[in-house]
């Protein structure tokens, strides 16, 4: 089991344009003492501890001991740490106290590896100092993760593309996806309030995050999140972007959807109907958003009908009158770019 501890912007001495923390977490208290707690008082253990929500390589060595000693009533529960941060300021002393303390799981955060976007975004560390930093943790046996984003100012379908391949050539242990919010009283919030950034729309947002999602999976790395969910997010404070309470369900159903799309773009089949075999798992996925998928199917004169059972997850077969083809959701690729 993982307790998430989060401690809003710590160690962030500058902010990200696109972001709030407190907004995104609902944390009125931010005490980290208090935090602390809450989060495991209730809590008998043996449990992992998650800390989220800064930059814990921000903080100076008498800063972090102090964050660590605040888990010291609870040491005997706790197995381990992981932490996320941005990938600099990188110091050996701070590498020595995280060992120390049995971190054993850093999540870097690299919103996308186009450095003019980086400097747009105010992150202040470019990809070259992720890499060197995700290299360097590496080496002293951490497990590293990555965070992405998708939906960035100025972010073309070839930023997504770079970060793709960068992703297959560091393999990190898992990654997570955040399509871009725009939050009130952010710069972003701001520049949106007037006119000076216009979000793309949220069907090319969309199969971004397919994209970095389908390709993670064909290189075996876990994607463990995509997207907020109703109780990370205040969602009163939300002026545009890309949110859904059910993001990572939009990701997957859209995969489907396209991989059959690509399928039937090569069979002659309007005006007929199809019948697709798959998982149980996938009927959701096939249908859509409230049934929006078969509606789809259907204005471009092709009737949907399925069926269940002896299909892995994933997969399908597509059959019509005497013939039938099968496909996977990987075949969603060939709807969205190039292959990597």
């Amino acid at each position: 089991m993982i307790l998430p501890v989060f401690l809003p912007h710590i160690g962030c001495n500058e902010r990200c344009i696109y972001c709030d923390q407190q907004f995104i977490t609902d944390l009125r208290d931010t005490n980290p003492s208090s935090v602390i707690a809450k989060t495991l008082g209730a809590h008998e253990g043996p449990y992992e501890v998650g800390l989220f929500g800064g930059n814990m390589f921000g903080l100076k060595p008498d800063q972090l001991r102090h964050v660590f000693s605040g888990f010291e009533e609870y040491k005997d529960r706790i197995t381990n740490f992981r932490i996320s941060t941005k990938p600099v300021p990188l110091d050996e002393e701070i590498i020595h106290i995280l060992k120390a303390n049995r971190v054993t799981i850093i999540e870097l955060g690299i919103p996308t590896f186009n450095n003019r976007i980086l400097s747009r975004l105010n992150r202040r560390h470019s990809a070259e100092e992720l890499i060197k930093t995700y290299k360097a943790l590496i080496e002293e046996g951490f497990h590293v993760a990555l965070q992405f984003m998708a939906g960035l100012p100025d972010e073309t379908m070839t930023d997504i593309e770079t970060t793709v391949r960068h992703m297959a050539a560091l393999k990190p242990c898992y990654i997570r996806i955040y399509p871009l919010v725009v939050l009130a009283t952010t710069p972003l919030g701001e520049m949106f309030i007037k006119g000076l950034f216009i979000p793309a729309s949220f069907d090319t947002v969309l199969d971004r995050v397919v994209y970095i999602y389908l390709h993670a999976l064909k290189e075996n790395i876990p994607v463990v999140k995509m997207g907020l969910t109703d109780n990370e997010v205040i969602k009163e404070k939300i002026l545009a972007g890309q949110y859904h309470p059910a993001y990572g369900y939009m990701v997957k159903s859209r995969a489907f959807y396209l991989a059959i799309m690509a399928k039937l773009r090569t069979l002659s089949v309007k005006g007929k109907d199809v019948i697709v075999h798959l998982n149980n798992r996938d009927i959701p996925h096939l249908l859509g958003h409230k049934r929006g998928h078969i509606a789809r199917f259907a204005e471009e004169g092709i009737f949907i009908e399925w069926e269940e059972g002896g299909i892995s997850q994933d997969n399908f077969i597509l059959c019509y009158d005497s013939h039938s083809i099968a496909g996977s959701i990987f075949d969603a690729l060939e709807m969205l770019g190039p292959k990597i």
